[in-house]
């Protein structure tokens, strides 16, 4: 049954909260965990966007201006393979951050079909004040959580990471997406598994 906390959240909050209800072969704790984990994740997002907003900086902008910080003068390919993305968005990406000076991208030296991308002063500036809102982020959210919280969160998203870990190296195996299929049925393509 809704409560007042579910009802400020609109129609899409008890659309999405619907669909996770109505997994079969899920049990209902299960089911709460992962509905609590996905709430979790769309606030942190709702948050990091708000932030981020005093910045004039999209999230995904900033997490590649992180990752450039850390390995300034990767390819584009590099990039977008590194940030999970594909090689269109990270260039349609690229663009708005070289138009705003945060970025300068260079043909390599020895192969033409190589570009390289470097952070410019710009670019190292909005880095710093990402860094600074983050922390602030984190400070206000999982700070506010008593040592003993972090340490159990902490070991629980681990031990949650590992099982995801797990379940990817599972598929990536030859044939068990066809076998993975065949034994979870129409649930698996409700969560999104491929048929």
């Amino acid at each position: 049954m809704p409560n007042d906390h579910d009802a400020g959240h609109g129609a899409a909050h008890v659309a999405f909260k619907l669909a996770f209800e109505e997994l079969e072969g899920v049990d209902e704790l299960s089911t709460r965990v992962f509905r609590a984990f996905m709430n979790t994740l769309r606030l942190h997002r709702q948050l990091m966007i708000a932030a981020l907003t005093e910045l004039d900086t999209h999230p995904g902008q900033a997490i590649c201006l992180r990752f450039l910080s850390a390995n300034d003068g990767i390819t584009q390919r590099d990039l977008a393979d590194a940030l999970h993305l594909a090689r269109p968005t990270v260039s349609r990406m690229l663009q708005a951050m070289e138009k705003a000076g945060a970025i300068e991208r260079r043909t390599d030296a020895h192969d033409q079909r190589l570009t390289h991308v470097y952070l410019t002063e710009r670019g190292h500036e909005v880095e710093a004040a990402f860094r600074t809102v983050s922390a602030g982020v984190i400070n206000e959210t999982i700070g506010s959580l008593s040592e003993r919280d972090r340490r159990e969160l902490e070991r629980l998203l681990e031990a949650f990471g590992d099982s995801a870990s797990r379940a990817i190296a599972a598929r990536r195996a030859p044939g068990a997406t066809a076998q993975a299929a065949d034994e979870s049925g129409p649930a698996a393509r409700v969560a999104g598994e491929p048929a």
